[in-house]
């Protein structure tokens, strides 16, 4: 199997792996924006905090699924699943889902760009 191939079978996989993850992220901060605010307000933080870091994840998971538009909303996811998750932690709650998603984005770069360089002549 020639090295073109690979790439552009790499590419898909980080394409649909982008999708499925900012898409799903995206459905998260949706749900969180309709009926988290009440229990992050609960929690002694201002509603629009909640509201910023909604949009904000909707945002960059929108722009994560798009492939011209991954890597900005790659670094946007990550910089809202590290507050989420110093929010969990600070709260005594789980993490671990969070830095799972961290990995999952992180890991589409990562073969995003192994792609790149297999397609390179």
């Amino acid at each position: 199997m020639s090295a073109e191939p690979r790439g552009r079978t790499l590419q898909a996989a980080a394409s649909v792996g982008a999708a499925v993850v900012g898409l799903a992220l995206a459905a998260g901060a949706a749900l969180f924006l309709l009926h988290g605010r009440r229990w992050f307000v609960h929690q002694g933080y201002p509603e629009g905090a909640a509201l910023g870091l909604g949009l904000s994840e909707l945002a960059a998971g929108l722009l994560f699924a798009v492939p011209r538009t991954r890597l900005p909303g790659a670094a946007g996811l990550l910089a809202v699943l590290g507050w989420a998750a110093g929010f969990h932690f600070a709260l005594r709650q789980s993490t671990v889902g969070l830095f799972g998603w961290m990995a999952a984005v992180a890991a589409i770069l990562v073969v995003g760009r192994l792609a790149l360089r297999r397609a390179a002549p």
